[in-house]
């Protein structure tokens, strides 16, 4: 279980981001959803222990991970980030083993075990014909599936990515989403993620979280907070709630967009 407690987080001590943050995730894949500016980012940051929060508890499995010191947490807790910036001319494969710091010895270096997780989650991305090419050479959503291998080549019982489909086109967003979905529901691990697109999160989360102005303003099973109140509060958007058997969609009001310009 992951759970949280009156999280509170300002930078350099003025503005404050999160504003006594609650939350409880018992199990599978969890999704912050909401909009740009709304504390995301800096909520899955003191998770993965990038933060240190100002206030609060985040426990993980009965475990404080405030009180953890890096290596523990690193071992624990995959996190996957929004930004990427490396400049170093690694390869695909030496980037993503880069994921295995936590577990290689200092003095022995990687094993043949850690070389397999690479080639595992490279295989299950789709990206093995580019595991000799340099990182910096390619196309942002190729980086952008590289930082998700590393993430998951981790292979912590918490997975945490902050907006893995940027930069991802339909089909690698939905492979993407979908390769972490099964490693939660395969492997009993769990997931927290922050995602815009509320139709992904109904397809791929098993609760949402929905976070505005640094807080979560309601929480629950997709088909329970994905609606057109909710959304109208989040977005300021009309729009159409639509039942099929997968599930329940939503369709914005295009016509409603027009006050933007008027």
């Amino acid at each position: 279980m992951l759970r949280i407690e009156n999280l509170r987080f300002s930078y350099n001590g003025i503005v404050e981001v999160l504003k006594g943050i609650d939350l409880i995730l018992d199990c599978g894949v969890g999704c912050i959803l909401g909009p740009n500016g709304a504390g995301k980012s800096t909520l899955l940051k003191t998770i993965a222990g990038i933060l240190q929060p100002k206030k609060g508890k985040i426990f993980f499995k009965g475990k404080d991970l405030t009180r953890l010191k890096l290596k523990e947490r690193a071992k624990l807790i995959s996190y996957v980030p929004q930004e990427f910036s490396l400049s170093f001319p690694y390869t695909v494969f030496e980037t993503v083993l880069v994921g295995r710091h936590p577990h290689i010895n200092a003095i022995f270096g990687p094993t043949r075990e850690d070389e397999e997780a690479v080639m595992k989650y490279l295989n299950m991305l789709h990206l093995e014909d580019l595991k000799e090419k340099l990182f910096i050479q390619l196309s942002s959503g190729q980086k952008r599936l590289v930082l998700i291998a590393r993430g998951l080549a981790q292979e912590g019982e918490l997975m945490v990515l902050d907006e893995p489909t940027s930069f991802l086109d339909f089909k690698n967003s939905l492979l993407a989403l979908s390769v972490v979905e099964n490693i939660s529901k395969k492997l009993g691990k769990m997931a927290i993620l922050s995602l815009h697109d509320p139709n992904l999160t109904s397809l791929f989360c098993d609760v949402v979280f929905l976070m505005k102005d640094g807080r979560i303003i309601d929480s629950g099973k997709p088909e329970e907070v994905i609606n057109s109140h909710n959304m109208k509060e989040l977005f300021g958007l009309m729009v159409e709630e639509v039942i099929i058997p997968e599930g329940k969609y939503i369709i914005p009001d295009k016509n409603a967009l027009r006050h933007f310009f008027e």
